[in-house]
Formats: C-alpha cells, sequence, structure tokens
C-alpha cells in the first residue's frame, strides 16, 4: 500500500500550512494515495511527567515514516529563522530514516528566497536522516492563495498545478509502472 506522509512544522493547525495539507490530500485522493500527516506541535514537551507520551509519539513516527513511500515537509517560512517544531522532531528521528525515501518541501508565506534559506538550515538534519537531495521544492506565497470572504483559503489553480506537478513527479518514481497518462497534472 501506498501512502505519503507529511510532516509539518506550523505552530498551528489552522494556518495556511494546513489548509495546504488539506489540498494535498485532495491531490492524492484523485491519485488513489493514501496521505497522512505527522504535527510537530503535537510532541509533548521533553518534562518528566509528559515524557513517556513523547517517546511514544516518537515511536509512532518512526513506524509511519519507515513504512511512508514518500515524505513531504510542509514548513511556514518566518522571517530568516530555523523552524524549531520541526527540528526539535527530527532531531529525535534515527539517522538514516529517509533513506530510499522521495523527499518534498513545501514552504508557506515569505518570499521564495525563504526555500532556500530553509533548505540550507534543515541540510544537515535531512542528510542526517539520509535525504541527500530533494526531489522537489515548492514555495506557496501570499499570492497562490484565494480567498473570498469567510471561506477558507484556498490554492490558486497555477499553485496546485505546482503542487500536484511536484507529486507527480514523486509519483512516476515510486509507482514506475503507472503509465503517464494515469499521473497527470489536474487542469
Amino acid at each position: 500500500m501506498y501512502y505519503f506522509l507529511s510532516i509539518t512544522g506550523s505552530p498551528t493547525k489552522f494556518s495556511k500550512s494546513g489548509f495546504l495539507l488539506r489540498t494535498i490530500g485532495s491531490i492524492l485522493e484523485e491519485r488513489e494515495i493514501d496521505f497522512r500527516a505527522i504535527h510537530a506541535l503535537d510532541l509533548p514537551p521533553d518534562e518528566p511527567e509528559t515524557r513517556r507520551v513523547a517517546e511514544q509519539f516518537v515511536a509512532d513516527a518512526i513506524e509511519q515514516i519507515e513504512l511512508a513511500t514518500a515524505i513531504l515537509i510542509v514548513i511556514p517560512a518566518h522571517k530568516e529563522s530555523t523552524p524549531a517544531l520541526l527540528t526539535s522532531l527530527l532531531n529525535l528521528l534515527p539517522d538514516g530514516l529517509f533513506s530510499r525515501k522521495p523527499v518534498l518541501l513545501f514552504v508557506t508565506g515569505g518570499f521564495p528566497g525563504h526555500v532556500a534559506f530553509l533548505e540550507r538550515s534543515l541540510s544537515g538534519l535531512l542528510y542526517r536522516l539520509g535525504t541527500k537531495a530533494l526531489a522537489a521544492r515548492v514555495h506557496i506565497g501570499t499570492g497562490s492563495w484565494i480567498i473570498v470572504g469567510d471561506d477558507r483559503p484556498r490554492l490558486s489553480r497555477t499553485a496546485e498545478r505546482e503542487v500536484a506537478g511536484a507529486i507527480d513527479l514523486v509519483l512516476q518514481v515510486v509507482k514506475p509502472g503507472k503509465e503517464k497518462a494515469e499521473v497527470g497534472i489536474r487542469k
């Protein structure tokens, strides 16, 4: 069974990163791929009273990562700072856990240059985890969202095609038996 796993470092689940996860889930559902998410925000603090729960959270995360077909890292861009929530979780994972898995980086907010900054700030951790190169990197900036009234934000068609294209690129690698006609970008 194929499934993609997102590891998100957003400080809140009700953010543009969270809305991006919904869009990714819809795209993967169209391609009949299961989708799961681990939120670094859910990692309990490393304190004596929550240590056992934190250890179980990390053990569950490791199991999900081991079984995942691909890893999607979704993080918001903050003014030239490293994603503390995400790095705190990644630091607890064993070496080589991402080996032989494509890793995609999705960055919400900020400027396109923030993608390179975040990639550099995560490169040591990702390398330790077994990622030598990212399969794709996608920036979802402020202009990539459509917001109408009180409706939840949704991606523009151009941004959605870019996300779908990155996913399809990985699907061509992990599902090489599929015909190219089956793996396509939504119009």
